[in-house]
């Protein structure tokens, strides 16, 4: 195998903040970090420091929009001989679904700025014959809109840096944990107030963490509640290491449909299973961590039944190991390479 030269570059608004969003770190800088170890170069930079006079073998655009100079730069890549691909993580890419980016659920950008943001997107994608992405939903929805580009499935793994972490101790304290990553969740941890309020009203030695951004509204006892602000990524896997029970609930929307299992992977690397809405992705971890459920009443009935010891203890038997197995970013660095050399 040829060792590659391959640059992960992030098309986000802001460049001086790329290297702290949570999808470029898993999508691209997790890659990297496993690539590295396999002998290739990898540098991870902002669209903006991209220059078609530099020579990569290899240029992968995360989530990619059009704007003025776009094909021009394309252009200049290919003609130099470097193959380009771009990559997309989430449902942001065809207009019909705008109306149910957690966003504007969430009423934090207009309808009319996200079909705006969808076509530029989506015009992007067009000028790639090679993409990849996360969730086989999402494969799906790319292979139909652009039905001549090859589609590469990479599910997104244990981050790559976390391997260093102790995952054996002991957990002395019973603490359920939710990460909302980013604003757009207050409705999804909505759905699982009541059940989860009654859950911590039964058990008061029980505490919820939040890390992140989140208006909730519980009923419970004031220490039962603890908030944290978002973590820089160096500091989050901290937070999860703690958890005793994650949970990761969604509403019911196109969107969610397509979304990843993160949070699960990050909990059952700490050995702790996450009780979860079944989105598609959700069912690749089943066999390691994730507890599905289907219907509201089951919210506190997965709860309680975690309570018992010997049940608990057959949930998280090994969860680490079996994760592993399932979700590894060595496994899946080997094939991007294997779809760059053949496609």
């Amino acid at each position: 195998m040829n060792l590659l030269r391959i640059a992960f570059v992030a098309c986000n608004k802001n460049p001086q903040r790329f290297m702290q969003d949570p999808s470029f770190i898993y999508r691209c800088e997790n890659m990297a970090l496993a690539l590295q170890v396999a002998g290739h170069q990898t540098k991870l930079l902002h669209y903006t420091q991209l220059r078609g006079s530099e020579h990569y073998d290899v240029v992968i655009f995360h989530r990619p929009s059009y704007r003025f100079g776009f094909s021009w730069l394309l252009h200049r890549l290919r003609k130099r001989g470097t193959i380009v691909l771009a990559d997309v993580d989430d449902l942001i890419f065809d207009v019909k679904y705008s109306g149910v980016s957690p966003g504007v659920v969430n009423q934090l950008v207009s309808v009319q700025q996200t079909e705006k943001m969808f076509k530029a997107n989506a015009k992007a994608l067009a000028q790639f014959d090679m993409l990849t992405t996360s969730t086989p939903p999402l494969a799906d929805k790319l292979q139909r809109q652009y039905p001549s580009t090859n589609i590469l499935l990479l599910p997104n793994t244990v981050h790559y840096s976390w391997y260093q972490h102790n995952t054996t101790e002991t957990k002395d304290t019973r603490y359920l944990t939710y990460f909302p990553g980013t604003r757009s969740h207050d409705r999804d941890f909505a759905s699982i107030a009541a059940p989860l309020s009654e859950f911590l009203h039964q058990n008061p030695d029980i505490q919820l963490h939040i890390t992140g951004v989140l208006n909730c509204t519980l009923t419970c006892r004031p220490q039962q509640l603890v908030q944290h602000d978002k973590q820089p990524f160096d500091l989050y896997s901290q937070h999860v290491a703690r958890s005793w029970i994650n949970l990761a609930p969604l509403e019911a929307t196109e969107f969610n449909q397509h979304k990843s299992a993160l949070k699960a992977i990050e909990a059952s690397y700490f050995n702790a299973p996450t009780i979860a809405t079944p989105i598609p992705d959700m069912h690749r971890l089943s066999h390691c961590g994730a507890i599905l459920v289907t219907q509201d009443n089951q919210w506190f009935e997965q709860l309680s039944k975690l309570t018992d010891n010997d049940y608990y203890q057959q949930q998280n038997r090994q969860l680490r190991q079996r994760l592993l197995n399932t979700a590894n970013i060595e496994q899946q660095a080997e094939r991007l390479i294997q779809f760059v050399a053949t496609t």
